[in-house]
């Protein structure tokens, strides 16, 4: 389709938006974009697909959507289509064709350092001198106006992404972990050793205003009757200085929303007083604090610090009780989601002493979902120092067809991980007996004789609620004993009472 000579510049941000919340990626630059867009005189619009979530961050539109897209694009004519998820070959060139329309795919999340670059280089080159300060985001009144394409629910209650630091701010000499010292790690600092956080600070100059102004702008924006909106808030100096964020959003009139914060244990522990402090006064404008992946790691030692998360099993104890009783104190205004604190239990080196330490303090902890986290694993990927790790210590393994697995670190579709194998190949049945608790929570499924293996052992040996760490502890002490075993079926035959009725394999 031609687009008309002249006219001002038009812009069309589309937003896939997942029905897992937790996985809307690449979108915290559109409030900027259209606050820019509205300041230059463009035509700015954002629009909103609600997809069901993909793990492999591979989407595929339904005809009936593509349709709606297209008309979008053919109703507003767009010079530029920003995407915050890619499209297959064919889907991406029907849109173009709809609209006449270039496309552009955003790789903007938490990090809104190189906003002005992008925009000169991918959208429009444009003389405009904000684009060039430190406070770039400040000089910008963002705009959350968005149109919703399709009739999903989730689309028209997002959890907005607010960017206003850095995601992490926690960093240790590489050479001060032993694990490390002898590796060329790319850094001289590092974070997790899992993790590729960059340190880069967003064009802000005062985080906890520019914070406060997003916040504010969205819920001004709200519609008429709209409920509670959804924040979160993505950089370690928010937490840091919560009171100064907490003035700033009294300032700036926000009010009716959840505020989602990432701090660490120590983090957590040490803002205590903080939190306590602020929490009446956000109340009094119904603003809530929920806290989310907060990670453990592991409660072992040497597997934490080949992970160089610089927690102790204590810390998240103290953490998880703390949680408990602010949750007790101020129901509705502090939430955290029993179950939610996550782990990493199986690495390439873990062995049973490990498994055995992480399951006497995961019934330490009631905000750990057992049966969650014993389908959690370490993803690998190019160029992290965890990986150096496992490539020295010849963990690697050659690229296979297994089932895909994404535990939530995987947030691009170009992202490739690097496949390892285990040291101790026990574990590695384990990990096995300890995936199919976790996809099928105990079910027993007809004509899978494993799944009907492991609901009987449930039915004996499970805990309180069906605890199912009873089973794995009496599994690990199984392969303690027999540590030839060669196969699941065979572990699961060594635990079943000899007059089980349950079917076995042949």
């Amino acid at each position: 389709m031609k687009r008309p000579a002249g006219g001002p510049f038009r812009l069309m941000l589309v937003e896939l938006s997942p029905d897992a919340p937790q996985r809307l990626f690449r979108t915290a630059a559109y409030p900027f974009l259209m606050g820019l867009a509205r300041a230059c005189g463009w035509r700015c619009s954002w629009c909103v697909l609600g997809v069901r979530y993909d793990p492999t961050v591979r989407y595929m539109l339904a005809p009936a959507d593509l349709g709606r897209l297209r008309t979008e694009a053919a109703r507003r004519r767009p010079h530029v289509i920003v995407l915050n998820e890619w499209l297959p070959r064919e889907q991406l060139a029907a849109l173009r064709r709809a609209g006449g329309s270039r496309t552009v795919y955003s790789p903007m999340d938490d990090d809104l350092h190189s906003l002005g670059d992008f925009i000169r280089r991918r959208i429009r080159r444009v003389e405009e001198p904000r684009l060039d300060g430190p406070g770039l985001l400040d000089a910008i009144r963002p705009v959350f106006r968005r149109r919703i394409l399709n009739r999903a629910p989730w689309a028209a209650a997002p959890r907005y992404n607010i960017v206003a630091g850095a995601r992490c701010s926690y960093r240790t000499p590489a050479a001060a972990n032993p694990f490390f010292r002898r590796l060329r790690v790319p850094q001289p600092t590092m974070g997790c050793s899992f993790c590729d956080t960059p340190m880069r600070r967003p064009p802000t100059q005062d985080p906890a205003a520019c914070a406060a102004a997003q916040v504010a702008a969205a819920c001004r924006e709200r519609p008429a009757g709209g409920g509670e909106l959804h924040f979160n808030l993505v950089g370690s100096e928010l937490w840091l200085r919560l009171e100064d964020f907490t003035q700033a959003l009294l300032r700036a009139r926000a009010r009716g929303a959840e505020l989602a914060f990432m701090p660490r244990a120590d983090e957590l522990l040490a803002g205590r007083a903080a939190l306590r402090r602020c929490l009446p006064l956000l109340a009094r404008r119904r603003l809530a604090v929920r806290l989310y992946g907060m990670g453990v790691e592991n409660f072992s030692e040497s597997e934490n610090r080949r992970l160089n998360k610089g927690i102790t099993a204590e810390q998240v104890h103290e953490a998880a009780a703390f949680i408990a009783e602010t949750t007790r104190r101020w129901p509705g205004d502090f939430r955290f989601q029993s179950g939610t604190m996550s782990m990493i239990l199986f690495t390439p080196w873990t062995s049973l002493q490990d498994l055995l330490c992480n399951a006497r303090n995961i019934a330490r902890c009631p905000l750990i979902c057992p049966y969650f986290v014993l389908g959690q694993r370490l993803q690998l990927f190019p160029g992290r120092p965890i990986t150096l790790l496992a490539e020295r210590d010849g963990l690697l393994a050659p690229a296979r067809r297994d089932r895909f697995y994404n535990s939530g670190c995987i947030i691009s579709f170009d992202q490739q991980e690097v496949p390892w194998r285990f040291r101790h190949p026990e574990v590695a049945l384990l990990w096995s007996l300890g995936r199919r608790i976790c996809a099928g929570h105990g079910r027993s499924i007809p004509g899978d004789p494993e799944a009907q293996a492991i609901a009987v052992l449930l039915d004996r040996y499970a805990g309180p609620d069906r605890d199912p760490m009873p089973l794995f502890v009496r599994a690990i002490g199984a392969l303690a004993r027999r540590p030839g075993t060669g196969s699941l079926d065979e572990l699961l035959r060594s635990l079943l009472p000899a007059t089980s009725s349950c079917r076995r394999g042949p």
